[in-house]
């Protein structure tokens, strides 16, 4: 890729593929079939009403998407810096997917985050919030992302189909797509999608320009589908996300900063992920339930780094680079393969429901400078087998215990670490009664040593450590749900409530003794406690749901809490129908003030409120018309999420504002 000194950027009206967050609803599994293709389902554990409730939603940023699940926080305002944050542990921590697909678990860059997903193409998120289950590998969650197949955009009858989107932002942006999908043969169907969005500086809730957050986003995902049989799928996508623009060098810091910092310099940037996946399913009913990915899944990230060129430096190079210009380029590889399966088996009167299977994944890491190696290459490879035994026995209690073997391999900056450890789980369900059930779970937890932050200079300068220990620890959960019918005039009513004790131990750390020596070392014990409620009612057209979470973490040994700490927050999402081609949305987030720190520069972090509301209308003279306006943060609230950076570094704010109202106006077609 050739940099020049500004990228330019793409003119013109364009259809987007993204739609306001228009609807939330709960729903049954006789409704599934219902929900429109062109959403996203969105499974929560800390939702806990049931495994066929789901949030139906159609989203143009994670944030929309995640942000008002309990225990969940989407942090960062740059599209190159989205950070998913559950219970305040950060997405290093967390176990995520694309189709099956690993998404490294390493930091890219301390000042972008790991994740380019596209929220429109994607068919389903399922967040478990806390590890609660040997089949996920995470410290703190899982989030998996399944994006959408031709085969299940056609309308009744059809053998292809086609839509076209259009949508403007405001505060400020304007994008567009084209899908077109179909079926090639009796068993083969195809997609083909791309995604465009060109953005502008927006403002925040005081007025303020943002700086260096213009760019442009494109996805495009192509995907075929092979019905081998009745019973047997095969997929094969190809998934390639780029966003390119002139941003800020520090783009998880507000403006302030940047601005004290480095002046009004920006950099030309290209961040890049290219997925592709074969994905094989067996479907035998409750005999077995087979899914197998093997995938290939890369994320680049390049930039042309040069402030004035000659006096200023742009970064800590080996003697004989360049340190005031050059072209940075880091590259994260992962391949693998995961296989999921579930099977029923009924062995003396009790029903038992095997989840098994495995993970091989190696994830590399290499940087250049103007070409030249750039610090240490890295490279960890990673494998696990798990089984799980869901026993129902007649009384209905559910008991469910579980085992994982997880074994790490590292070689990279700080040395060669070879690692193994079996990790378990217990998990209990207990119904009293046909709507009332207690619950309780234990899980052990483990993560191998991470890789160090791959474009940061330290690592360079990060001194051996052969020593170092893997994160362990344990996460306990109890609670209870309730889900009945007609009760209190509701046609649909459910409340859960769910307290969480997470421990984790030799939580690693990095510090800087001198400007030129990095240590990365076991930190201590982190506990992180608190709970998760929520509460659904439906009552004719109405429905609503109202979350509440609580997260408290601190460190043992310095009593401070998580950089991500969400604190207290409340959510509240009603949906209305006027008709059945109209309908309401209002969605409002309430977070408290949250006074814990993770350092002593960090600022307080203000307590906000945020409303949004949309209305979507179908046309019934004109078919596979729809229409949406609305406007989100409605009241134009000044506000930095609490997943973001909220610190004072040499006296200045880094506070990364979130943008203040704005409307939207979008529109799709489908014939």
């Amino acid at each position: 890729m050739a940099f020049q000194k500004g990228i330019k950027k793409s003119l013109g009206l364009s259809w987007v593929a993204t739609a306001l967050l228009c609807s939330v609803a709960i729903a049954d599994e006789q409704k599934l079939e219902t929900v429109e293709v062109w959403e996203t389902q969105v499974t929560s554990s800390s939702l806990n009403l049931g495994s066929s409730s789901i949030e139906t939603k159609q989203a143009d940023h994670l944030s929309d998407l995640l942000r008002d699940l309990p225990g969940v926080d989407v942090g960062g305002t740059s599209s190159i810096n989205n950070r998913i944050a559950i219970r305040g542990l950060e997405d290093e921590n967390l176990d995520i997917s694309i189709d099956g697909a690993k998404v490294s678990n390493v930091n890219m860059f301390h000042h972008i985050g790991n994740l380019l997903v596209n929220p429109d193409i994607l068919k389903k998120a399922d967040v478990q919030v806390g590890n609660n289950s040997v089949v996920n590998g995470g410290l703190g969650g899982s989030v998996a992302f399944e994006t959408k197949d031709g085969k299940d955009l056609l309308q009744d009858g059809k053998e292809y189909g086609a839509r076209i989107q259009g949508n403007y932002n405001s505060n400020d942006s304007l994008g567009g797509s084209v899908a077109a999908y179909g079926k090639v043969s009796d068993k083969v169907d195809l997609l083909l999608y791309h995604h465009y969005v060109d953005k502008n500086e927006w403002e925040d809730g005081r007025g303020e320009e943002s700086f260096g957050t213009a760019g442009d986003v494109g996805n495009t995902l192509i995907k075929v589908g092979y019905d081998i049989s009745d019973v047997q799928r095969i997929t094969l996508s190809y998934d390639k996300l780029k966003d390119e623009g002139d941003y800020a060098p520090r783009p998880d810091f507000g403006k302030a900063y940047n601005l004290f910092a480095t002046g009004n310099y920006l950099y030309p940037t290209e961040y890049t992920r290219e997925t592709i996946t074969l994905k094989h399913q067996v479907d035998l009913g409750d005999n077995l339930f087979l899914q197998t990915s093997l995938y290939s899944n890369e994320n680049e990230l390049e930039r042309y780094e040069k402030r004035d060129g000659v006096t200023q430096r742009v970064r800590a190079v080996p003697t004989g680079m360049n340190p005031y210009e050059g072209l940075l380029d880091g590259v994260v590889k992962n391949y693998g393969i995961s296989t999921k399966a579930q099977s029923n088996v009924a062995m003396a009167g009790v029903n038992n429901t095997f989840t098994y299977g495995g993970l091989y994944d190696t994830q590399s890491s290499k940087v250049t400078w103007s070409g030249q190696q750039y610090g240490e290459n890295e490279k960890a490879k990673t494998g696990a087998l798990f089984v799980e035994d869901a026993i129902t026995f007649s009384n209905g209690l559910i008991l469910t215990p579980g085992v994982r073997y997880n074994n790490y391999k590292y070689d990279g900056v700080y040395g060669e670490i070879s690692d193994s450890k079996f990790t378990y789980g217990l998990a209990a369900e207990y119904p009293l009664t046909e709507t009332f059930s207690l619950l309780a779970s234990a899980t052990t937890l483990y993560k191998g040593v991470e890789m160090v932050d791959v474009l940061a200079s330290n690592r360079m300068y990060v001194n051996d450590n052969t020593d170092l220990k893997a994160e362990t620890g344990i996460n306990k959960e109890v609670g209870f749900k309730y889900h009945n019918k007609n009760r209190l005039g509701a046609n649909n009513i459910g409340f859960s409530f769910k307290v969480f004790d997470t421990r984790i131990d030799d939580y690693i750390v990095t510090t800087w003794p001198t400007s030129t020596s990095a240590e990365i070392s076991n930190g201590g014990t982190l506990d992180i406690q608190g709970f998760e409620a929520s509460f659904v009612y439906d009552i004719g057209a109405l429905s609503s749901l109202v979350t509440y979470s609580h997260s408290n973490s601190k460190f043992r040994e310095t009593g401070l809490s998580t950089q991500r700490e969400p604190g207290d927050s409340l959510s509240i999402n009603l949906d209305y129908a006027f008709m059945k081609n109209l309908s309401l949305s209002w969605d409002s987030l309430f977070v408290m003030k949250e006074e814990r720190k993770y350092i002593a520069a960090q600022q307080t972090k203000e307590a906000y409120d945020v409303h949004d509301i949309a209305v979507k209308w179908k046309p019934s003279a004109v078919k596979g018309l729809t229409l949406i306006a609305g406007v989100d943060n409605i009241f134009d609230e000044t506000y930095v999420s609490h997943a973001s950076e909220n610190r004072l570094l040499s006296g200045v704010s880094l506070s990364d504002y979130e943008p203040g109202r704005n409307v939207k106006l979008s529109f799709s077609y489908e014939f």
